[in-house]
């Protein structure tokens, strides 16, 4: 009898157990990355009354005869199967569709969570909702390149909240010309009476410059009895030793012109304006100006010449022609234009830049984490480059982790030391951006497990209640 009464106080005190595991559960049924428990009995320690004997010649073997002396917990298991995936459209809630664990700290303190709920602070360091501990990963470097191998640390971003500027070194241009354009020639005359030299402004920029008399005799540029041009600011000079005569000036007057700025290496902007000038058939003349100057070193300029049967840019001739300007305060422009992409049709002008390496300086605008748990930084100045990465931890025996409240795990004895590293390698999960995972707990499996609970606490209750009324038989048998 007091055995029966013994087993069960045993069985209502760990059913008891179990509905405060199922409880926990339920309440747990809408907490963001929470694994639900389950508790596994195990009987107790039985007494002997009579041992088992084997057999004999003339008799068999007889069984033992023992008495269970009631039932204990044999243990709580968390179940780590994988929740339900919740979109929010918030661009720092991740979760994790595999294993691992996301990694949180406070100084060298290290817990793990399935709960994805990040956040920027006020400082740009990415912590964990409702906690603030930290989230850690691996750091980018100032191009955004990240090192598998390298450390892991706290997540902050303070020293990123700017993008700076990068010179423009290179414009690509696109689209075509237009072939039935006509060359266009710009005359002067002016008169050389050869008692000084005789100085023309003229417009830049300049194409094909010819200076000759009434009779069709043409002065050398560059000789002593010639002329000189100055093709950045488009001064022409006839030298007092040429013949003193009545002289025409032609030269070739741009078809087109398109614009693009560029950056120098403050960040600040400069306007670099294209001519195309037709200088003959597939042939162009091509000259650039910067802030409105045209480059005293004669860079800048140069010609494409095209194949007559295909239109696009002939071997040979050169794609880029680069542009050089002083600027005051910063390195000086050093651009090139390439132009491969060119081609010569019978159409508009559709002639554009379609992109270029350089930007201003810029500051972070926002954060969004991609599907490889990088962190990518949008600027102001529309660049986009990765910060960090996060990393994830999987364990050997992930039911071993010790719960720490919060959402969060520690490393215990029986859970094995975590592999650290990126997710989607090594057998770790990979990320899903703007989702949660949500809570593993089934409500139909709980509330049966429930009844099921509270059958065993009844029946259990009826052997204690049993037990004592055949206690109260045997004290009142001496009545």
């Amino acid at each position: 009898m007091m055995r029966s009464l013994f087993a069960g106080v045993s069985g209502l005190k760990n059913h008891q157990t179990q509905m405060d595991v199922i409880g926990n559960n339920i309440a747990n049924v809408n907490t963001i990355g929470f694994k639900k428990s389950r508790v596994v009995f195990q009987d107790m320690l039985s007494q002997t009354l009579r041992s088992a004997a084997s057999s004999s010649t003339n008799r068999g073997g007889s069984n033992p005869v023992q008495v269970g002396l009631g039932m204990s917990l044999a243990s709580i298991d968390v179940i780590h199967t994988t929740g339900s995936f919740q979109p929010t459209g918030k661009n720092t809630d991740i979760s994790i569709e595999g294993e691992g664990f996301f990694m949180v700290g406070e100084g060298e303190k290290t817990y793990y969570t399935r709960a994805g709920n990040f956040e920027f602070d006020l400082n740009n360091v990415f912590i964990h909702g409702g906690t603030s501990l930290i989230a850690k990963g691996i750091l980018a470097d100032t191009t955004g390149k990240i090192d598998p191998k390298g450390q892991i640390k706290d997540i902050n971003l303070a020293d990123d909240v700017s993008s700076p500027p990068r010179a423009t070194t290179k414009v690509n241009f696109a689209k075509s010309l237009d072939f039935r354009a006509e060359s266009k020639v710009v005359t002067r005359e002016e008169n050389h009476d050869g008692t000084k030299d005789t100085v023309v402004n003229l417009t830049p920029p300049l194409n094909k410059v010819v200076v000759k008399d009434t009779s069709g005799v043409e002065l050398v540029e560059g000789a002593a009895g010639g002329f000189t041009i100055d093709y950045s600011t488009g001064k022409l000079t006839i030298k007092q030793a040429a013949p003193s005569k009545d002289y025409t000036i032609s030269y070739y007057e741009p078809n087109y012109s398109n614009s693009v700025s560029v950056c120098d290496s403050t960040g600040d902007t400069h306007l670099v304006d294209v001519y195309y000038t037709k200088i003959a058939v597939n042939e162009w003349a091509v000259n650039t100006s910067v802030d409105n100057e045209f480059p005293s070193d004669g860079s800048g300029r140069g010609t494409l010449k095209f194949n007559s049967g295909t239109g696009k840019l002939q071997s040979g001739s050169p794609s880029q022609i680069n542009v050089k300007s002083p600027v005051e305060g910063a390195n000086a422009l050093d651009v090139s234009l390439d132009f491969e992409n060119i081609t010569e049709y019978a159409g508009d002008f559709t002639i554009t830049y379609m992109g270029q390496d350089g930007y201003r300086a810029g500051y972070l605008e926002d954060v969004s984490v991609d599907s490889n748990g990088l962190l990518i930084g949008s600027f102001s100045n529309g660049q986009s480059r990765a910060l960090a990465q996060l990393t994830i931890a999987t364990f050997a025996n992930p039911a071993g982790l010790t719960k720490a409240g919060n959402n969060l795990y520690q490393v215990s004895n029986n859970s094995g030391v975590p592999d650290q590293g990126l997710p989607g390698i090594s057998g770790r999960g990979i990320i899903k951006p703007e989702t949660l995972e949500m809570s593993n707990v089934d409500l139909s499996q709980e509330f049966v497990e429930m009844i099921i609970t509270q059958r065993g606490f009844q029946a259990n209750s009826r052997v204690i209640t049993t037990s004592d009324q055949i206690l109260e038989e045997l004290v009142n048998l001496r009545r």
